[in-house]
């Protein structure tokens, strides 16, 4: 059986579904070929405002936390890492390079238009020297310092793996124990646990390791009631003992040594 022939409406209505869908496909065709061409010129925009000789840097600006950090060589961490235009350096870069110097423990770096960088800088808050030629940080980080004494600060050691600020801590915990005496300068903790601490005045009180708190108390006692201000002055106080203590006087004199039982 012969099929029927298209009417002229069922003819115009495929007419115009053809024409629907070449116009769909004439629009997507369009759109693609609208966001090559963006992201050809966005490509090309990009590579020309890449260009360190169309927006170079003039300024270098360096601010923040300046007391301790040496300004020329911080700037030489920098300047290579700075190298560049306005658009085309690298901010993250040029912080890390500024984290390289000491004491720089942050840097927060900006472009402030046209030609200029500022590198602010967040600095290291030191709160004893560790070791030789360490500083420990209030954040518990450590490290290495060259030229600068900072005599000012209680110097703390301890053996390989110990954590900086429980060491600072038990610092202040002696420090506390150990109030109405001279100031506490050093505490070393030795390998096996035992402490050694120094004071102000010269004298060093060997603790051991244990019972550490009982002993330091024990000895302040007697200190700020019996020793303060004897004359010749103490040398050295060994509180490993289960009962008493043992002191040494300075200048050595016969006998130089006490062994106080309480």
């Amino acid at each position: 059986m012969r099929a029927r022939p298209l009417s002229l409406r069922e003819r115009a209505s495929l007419w115009a579904a053809t024409a629907r869908q070449i116009w769909r496909w004439l629009c997507r065709l369009s759109l693609a070929l609208l966001v090559v061409a963006l992201a050809v010129a966005g490509y090309r925009a990009l590579t020309w405002l890449s260009d360190p000789a169309r927006f170079p840097l003039a300024t270098v600006e360096i601010t923040g936390d300046l007391d301790h950090i040496d300004r020329q060589a911080l700037e030489q961490h920098l300047l290579p890492a700075a190298a560049g235009g306005f658009f085309s350096v690298d901010v993250a870069a040029v912080a890390a390079a500024a984290r390289q110097a000491p004491w720089v423990k942050q840097a927060l770096v900006r472009r402030v238009w046209p030609n200029k960088l500022v590198v602010e800088i967040v600095g290291h808050r030191a709160v004893a020297r560790w070791g030789n030629d360490g500083v420990l940080s209030d954040g518990g980080e450590v490290f290495a310092v060259s030229g600068q004494a900072l005599a000012e600060l209680p110097l703390l050691s301890a053996p390989p793996g110990a954590k900086p600020l429980r060491v600072f801590a038990d610092y202040e915990r002696f420090a506390r124990l150990l109030e109405g005496l001279p100031p506490v300068r050093e505490v070393h903790q030795e390998a096996r646990g035992a402490w050694r601490i120094g004071l102000d005045d010269g004298l060093t009180i060997i603790v051991g390791r244990k019972d550490v708190t009982k002993r330091l108390k024990r000895f302040a006692a007697v200190y700020r009631s019996r020793l303060s201000g004897v004359a010749p002055p103490l040398e050295s106080a060994d509180l490993r003992y289960a009962d008493g203590f043992a002191v040494r006087f300075k200048p050595a004199s016969e006998p130089d040594r006490k062994v106080m039982d309480l």
